[in-house]
């Protein structure tokens, strides 16, 4: 089952992604598998290659450039603000963030927020200023990288090794186990740190990529749904993005 399908958004749906192990990927597939123009953007900050994704990106200074036309002349539109001098992509204002959310709705138009960065590593444990999730979310997706499971608790794996130890449990260098992920996944200051209280939460498990990888996800998924998420899509976003596992909260 996709993604989209598995999700079954309303239109004008306004989503967040958080965690590692193929945010952003996640992000640019789900903008291509909902029906409808989809707007993108990021409350941290994104790679300037990772602006290629988009059919058209903008850099707006003004929130009354919203209204352009262009902004609905293609399927999947990205928008930023300033290209910082490491070549990253900035958050748009706030202001801005603001209207966006205010006209996606009037429009009709779906909006995905990318909500922290993981340094494109397969696991991470948010840092105090993380994830910034706007109040007006309605969809959260936490997504977790399958391919750090059995790997040692290293910053070769894990964005912040030190906070992830801590939430955890698991010494730094100590083999990183499905319960110890999904104690992460649950723990208030991880996985569910900063969602809106009315928001949906769905944890997105990638990098399915060989049997193991399959024992992992579905032995989280069972504590996943009891712990607080509503739903746990499983899959391999590299090698089959359309067809994931999906397992509702009953």
């Amino acid at each position: 089952m996709r993604l989209a399908d598995a999700l079954a958004l309303p239109a004008a749906a306004q989503v967040a992604i958080t965690g590692a192990g193929g945010k952003t990927s996640t992000l640019f597939h789900l903008a291509r598998s909902l029906p409808g123009i989809t707007w993108v953007t990021t409350t941290t900050h994104l790679g300037v290659k990772q602006a290629q994704l988009a059919d058209q990106h903008f850099i707006l200074d003004s929130p009354d450039e919203l209204g352009s036309p262009m902004l609905l002349a293609k399927k999947v539109t990205l928008i930023t603000g300033l290209m910082t001098i490491d070549y990253r992509l900035q958050s748009p204002e706030e202001a801005m963030l603001e209207e966006m959310h205010r006209q996606a709705k009037q429009k009709g138009v779906t909006l995905l927020v990318e909500a922290d960065g993981a340094r494109q590593l397969a696991l991470k444990a948010p840092a105090a200023h993380e994830p910034s999730i706007p109040p007006w979310i309605e969809v959260v997706i936490v997504c977790a990288g399958l391919s750090a499971i059995g790997q040692p608790l290293s910053a070769e794996w894990v964005h912040r090794p030190e906070l992830y130890s801590a939430l955890s449990g698991l010494k730094l260098g100590e083999a990183i186990t499905p319960d110890a992920a999904a104690r992460v996944l649950l723990h208030p200051q991880g996985g569910l740190k900063g969602i809106p209280p009315a928001a949906r939460r769905i944890a997105l498990l990638n990098q399915e990529d060989t049997l193991d990888d399959q024992v992992s996800a579905r032995s989280m998924a069972e504590g996943l749904l009891a712990g607080g998420y509503d739903g746990v899509y499983i899959t391999s976003m590299r090698d089959h993005p359309e067809d994931g596992t999906w397992i509702p909260k009953s």
